[in-house]
């Protein structure tokens, strides 16, 4: 299945979604999210083989995520900044939305979508009280910048 347009649908319409205080200059990314939605009647064997499948593909990956949260109805898969990553303008934030969606649309997992569920999350404050010099202005969606590093494992939360 091609998911390109979905994907940089979803990235593209974020413009008009996202708060603008997480691209303005004032506040660090705090996350990028994609999900998998679970297939309506699975069991909990089936979501099991499921986790297990999708955790060893998202270990597979260039950047690797960091988080997986179990949800009812879906699984939501976070990539966390690296240190403080900020973008300065709209079309900084877009074109970082435009990789994160081509990375996920060359991903070997189905149906992997941007979850546009945190276009209205409160973003990463704490960056107000750290010198510019150790903050990042031009994030690219690479494993410099996002994800996990080598010697950590993707950590599981049912909720």
């Amino acid at each position: 299945m091609i998911r390109y347009k979905n994907n940089f649908q979803i990235a593209v319409a974020g413009l008009a979604e996202v708060r603008s205080d997480h691209y303005a200059g004032i506040n660090a990314i705090y996350r990028l999210p994609a999900c998998v939605k679970i297939p309506d009647g699975t069991c909990g064997d089936g979501l099991e083989r499921l986790l297990q499948k999708l955790v060893k593909d998202l270990s597979n990956l260039s950047v690797r995520p960091n988080r997986i949260y179990i949800h009812d109805d879906m699984i939501e898969i976070d990539w966390y900044p690296k240190g403080y990553q900020m973008v300065m303008n709209r079309g900084q934030y877009v074109g970082l939305l435009l990789e994160f969606a081509e990375f996920l649309n060359k991903a070997p997992i189905q149906d992997l979508i941007i979850q546009k569920g945190f276009f209205d999350d409160d973003p990463e404050e704490t960056v107000r009280s750290v010198s510019n010099e150790i903050i990042n202005f031009f994030p690219e969606f690479n494993s410099s910048c996002f994800g996990l590093n080598d010697n950590e494992s993707i950590e599981i939360i049912k909720l």
